[in-house]
C-alpha cells in the first residue's frame, strides 16, 4: 500500500507514474481516492495522483482535532508533492477537495499550471447553517451509543427530509457518511470542516493567475451553483461551466465532468 509519512501520520495516496503532466485531484468530505480516480481514469495523457485526506479512506488517523482544517489539508498535499518531487502540476478537487485546492493555490502557487474546481461548496466563509446542521446531525447520531440504526434514525430527521426533498442525490450523499467503517472515529471532521473555510476574503482570489476551470450544477444544495459563480467572478482567468446535476443523472454528470476537464487541460 503506497504511503508517505508526514506529521506523524501515514497518508495513503495513489500515483500511476504515467508520463504527462501530473494532475493532483482531491476528494470531498467523507470521500476517498476512489472518488477522484473515477474521473482521472477517463482522462488520457496525464499522471494521476490522489490522496486520502487525514481522517478519510485509508488515512484513518488525523492527529489533533484542530488539524481537521483546509489549511492543514493543503499542507498535507504540499508534503505529498514535495515527497514525489513534482515541480509543475495541475491541481484541483471536488467539493471539499476544491476548497483545499483553492487554499493551496493561494498559499503555494509555485508550480501550478492549471486549477480545476468541481462543485465548490464554500465561498470565503463557513458553510451555510443548513449544511452544517446536516453534518452536525450525522455527527450526533454516530456518537449516540443508544442509536442502533444510524441511517434509519437520520432518515427520520427534519434536516434529512429537507435536504432530500431538495435533491435526492444530496440525501444519498449524506446517508453515505454512515458507510465509512471508521465513521465514528473520524466524525469530528463533520463538525470541523463545514465550520472552516478555504480562505476568509474574496479579494485575494484575484491573485490567482493560472487558468482555472469551475464546474457546478443546479439542484445541488450541498454545492450551491451560486458559490461557483462567485468564485468565477473573483478569479480573473477562470472559466465557468454548468454541468448536469447528479440529481438528474449521475452518468451524465460524470460525462460532463470528464468532457470539460479533458478539454480544459488539453487546450
Amino acid at each position: 500500500m503506497p504511503i508517505f509519512n508526514f506529521d506523524e501520520i501515514h497518508f495513503y495516496y495513489q500515483d500511476d507514474c504515467n508520463e504527462g503532466v501530473p494532475f493532483i485531484f482531491l476528494h470531498g468530505l467523507g470521500g476517498d481516492v476512489n472518488q477522484t480516480q473515477d474521473i482521472l481514469n477517463e482522462i488520457p495523457h496525464i499522471r494521476r495522483i490522489t490522496i486520502d485526506f487525514r481522517g478519510h479512506g485509508k488515512t484513518i488517523h488525523f492527529g489533533e482535532t484542530s488539524k481537521l482544517s483546509f489549511h492543514q489539508f493543503a499542507d498535507d498535499v504540499k508534503a505529498l508533492i514535495d515527497f514525489l518531487e513534482i515541480d509543475r502540476f495541475i491541481i484541483g478537487g471536488i467539493s471539499t477537495g476544491a476548497g483545499v485546492a483553492l487554499n493551496f493555490a493561494l498559499r503555494y502557487p509555485k508550480g501550478i499550471q492549471k486549477l480545476v474546481f468541481s462543485r465548490p461548496a464554500w465561498e470565503d466563509q463557513p458553510q451555510p447553517e443548513i449544511i452544517k446542521e446536516a453534518f452536525r446531525t450525522i455527527y450526533q447520531i454516530l456518537n449516540d451509543d443508544a442509536v442502533s440504526d444510524n441511517k434509519g434514525t437520520f432518515k427520520q430527521t427534519v434536516i434529512y427530509q429537507k435536504m432530500n426533498g431538495i435533491s435526492s442525490y444530496a440525501g444519498k450523499t449524506l446517508l453515505g457518511q454512515f458507510d465509512y467503517p471508521f465513521a465514528k472515529e473520524t466524525s469530528p471532521k463533520l463538525i470541523c470542516i463545514p465550520s472552516d473555510c478555504p480562505n476568509s476574503s474574496k479579494n485575494v482570489w484575484k491573485s490567482i493567475s493560472v487558468p482555472t476551470l469551475i464546474l457546478a450544477s443546479e439542484k445541488d444544495p450541498l454545492h450551491p451553483l451560486e458559490f461557483a459563480e462567485t468564485l468565477h467572478a473573483g478569479i480573473p482567468d477562470s472559466i465557468f461551466k454548468e454541468i448536469t446535476s447528479k440529481t438528474i443523472s449521475g452518468s451524465r454528470h460524470k460525462t460532463d465532468t470528464v468532457t470539460e476537464i479533458r478539454k480544459f487541460i488539453t487546450d
